[in-house]
C-alpha cells in the first residue's frame, strides 16, 4: 500500500539531516570538554559543564519549539534552526574566556534543539503510523553512525592541539544541512481556529504533554547515565592508557545500534514497549559496569555493544512510545517533551557525575551511572507497565476487529 511506504525521498532527506545534526553535536560535545581544559586549564567538572550547557540550551528551545512547530510550520521552524545552527559556529573561534565559550555553547544548543525537534516532528508525521517503531528506528540510525564518527573525529582532529580543525569540518556539515532543508517537502498540520486561539493562552501544559511524561522520565535517567559516556569517555580511556579502546567503544556502539535498531523497531510495533524496554534498561546498567571494570580494550568493546542495545534503543523506541496514540497536532509537543527530558538528563549529568571523580576516580562515575540505570527498571514498572500505557500492535488490531464486528452486529 502506498500509504505504508517508508523509503520516500523526503524520508531519506530528513534522515540525512538528522545524521548531520548529530555528527556536529557528538563531535563538539567531546571536543568542547578537551578544548576547555586545554584553553583555560579548568577542572574536569567545569569542562563537563561547558560541554553539557549545550544540552541546557537545547532543552530550553525544545520545550518552546514543541509548542509551536506543528502550528507555525514544520519546515519553516526546521530551516530557521538550521540557519542559526550554522551561524553560531564561527563564534567558537573568537570565544576568549570560559564564560564566553559557554554562552556560545548555549546558543548553539538552542539552535540544535530547534532543528532536532523540528526534524523529529517531521519524521513522526512522514512515517506511516503502523510502521513508526520501524521507521523511527531507521531514522535514528543517523544518530548511531554519528555517535561513532563524531567522537572519533573530535579526538583525531584535535590531536596535536589543532582544535579548530573540528570547527572547519562542522561548518561544512552545517551548510549541507541548510541546503537539504531547502529541498525537503514536509507534511504540514492544518491548524484550526481553536488551535490558533490556544496560542494566546499559554500555561505549563502548553509546553509539556502529560501523556508523554512517563516514558520521558525514564529517558531522563537514561540521559544522565549516557552523559558519563559522552563527556568523560575520552579522559577515562586516556587515564587507563587505553585510548584505542575508548575509540573502539564508539564503533562497537555504532555497530550494535545499526544492527539492532530496525529489529527492535519491528518488535515494538508488533509486541509493545515492555518487551523492548526492560532489556534496554538492563543492558544499559551492564554497559556501565563493563566500562567501570575496564582493564583492557575488550571491556570497552563489550560496553559499546551493550550501549548500542540500550541507549540507542531508548532514543528511537522511546520516541515512538512518546507519540503513541497522540493526535497529529500533538506530535511535535510529544516529541519535544520526550527529547527535552532526555536532553535535561544529558545536560545536567556531567556536573554531578564529574564531582565523583575526586572521590572514587573515573570508574566511580560509571558505577554510579550503573546504579541509576538499574534503578530505572522498577521506575519503568511503576510509571508505565503498571498502568498498561502501551498496547502492542497485534492487540490493537484485535481490538479494532472487535469494534468493527460489534458495529456490524448493531446494524
Amino acid at each position: 500500500m502506498a500509504s505504508e511506504r517508508l523509503w520516500t525521498r523526503d524520508f531519506i532527506c530528513i534522515t540525512a539531516i538528522n545524521f548531520l545534526l548529530y555528527m556536529i553535536y557528538y563531535q563538539l560535545m567531546l571536543w568542547s570538554t578537551v578544548y576547555a581544559q586545554a584553553a583555560w586549564h579548568v577542572s574536569l567538572s567545569e569542562a563537563g559543564l561547558a560541554s553539557g550547557i549545550f544540552i541546557i540550551g537545547a532543552l530550553i528551545s525544545r520545550v518552546i519549539t514543541g509548542r509551536f512547530v506543528d502550528i507555525t510550520g514544520r519546515k519553516r521552524i526546521l530551516f530557521a534552526g538550521a540557519v542559526i545552527y550554522f551561524a553560531a559556529l564561527p563564534f567558537y573561534f573568537i570565544a576568549s574566556s570560559l564564560s564566553t565559550f559557554m554562552i556560545v555553547r548555549c546558543v548553539h544548543g538552542v539552535a540544535y534543539g530547534i532543528s532536532a525537534t523540528a526534524a523529529s516532528t517531521v519524521v513522526g508525521a512522514l512515517v506511516p503510523a503502523a510502521r513508526r517503531g520501524e521507521g523511527i528506528g531507521y531514522y535514528a540510525l543517523g544518530n548511531t553512525v554519528a555517535s561513532a564518527l563524531g567522537p572519533f573525529l573530535g579526538i583525531v582532529l584535535s590531536r596535536g592541539g589543532n582544535y579548530f580543525f573540528n570547527l572547519y569540518e562542522c561548518l561544512f556539515l552545517s551548510a549541507v544541512i541548510v541546503f537539504l532543508t531547502l529541498s525537503l517537502h514536509t507534511p504540514e498540520h492544518v491548524t484550526t481556529e481553536t488551535e490558533r486561539e490556544a496560542l494566546h493562552h499559554l500555561s505549563a501544559r502548553s509546553f509539556i504533554l502529560e501523556k508523554a511524561l512517563p516514558i520521558s522520565c525514564i529517558s531522563f535517567f537514561c540521559g544522565v547515565v549516557y552523559s558519563a559516556v559522552l563527556s568523560f569517555m575520552g579522559s577515562y580511556a586516556d587515564s587507563l592508557g587505553l585510548i584505542t579502546g575508548g575509540t573502539l567503544f564508539f564503533f562497537a556502539y555504532a555497530l550494535s545500534s545499526f544492527l539492532s535498531r530496525p529489529v527492535t523497531g519491528r518488535i515494538l510495533d508488533r509486541s509493545g514497549g515492555n518487551i523492548v524496554m526492560y532489556p534496554t534498561l538492563i543492558f544499559l546498567g551492564l554497559c556501565m559496569l563493563f566500562v567501570a571494570f575496564a582493564s583492557s580494550s575488550l571491556y570497552f568493546i563489550i560496553g559499546g555493544l551493550l550501549l548500542g542495545l540500550s541507549f540507542s534503543t531508548m532514543t528511537s523506541a522511546g520516541q515512538a512510545l512518546a507519540i503513541h496514540g497522540v493526535s497529529d497536532a500533538q506530535i511535535g509537543l510529544a516529541t519535544s517533551t520526550f527529547f527535552a527530558l532526555t536532553d535535561l538528563g544529558i545536560g545536567i549529568g556531567p556536573y554531578p557525575l564529574g564531582l565523583t571523580v575526586s572521590l572514587w576516580g573515573f570508574s566511580g562515575v560509571y558505577f554510579v551511572a550503573a546504579a541509576i540505570a538499574f534503578l530505572s527498571i522498577p521506575l519503568y514498572y511503576v510509571l508505565i507497565t503498571k498502568n498498561h500505557m502501551f498496547t502492542p500492535r497485534w492487540m490493537r488490531i484485535m481490538q479494532h476487529r472487535k469494534e468493527l464486528t460489534d458495529k456490524h452486529r448493531e446494524k
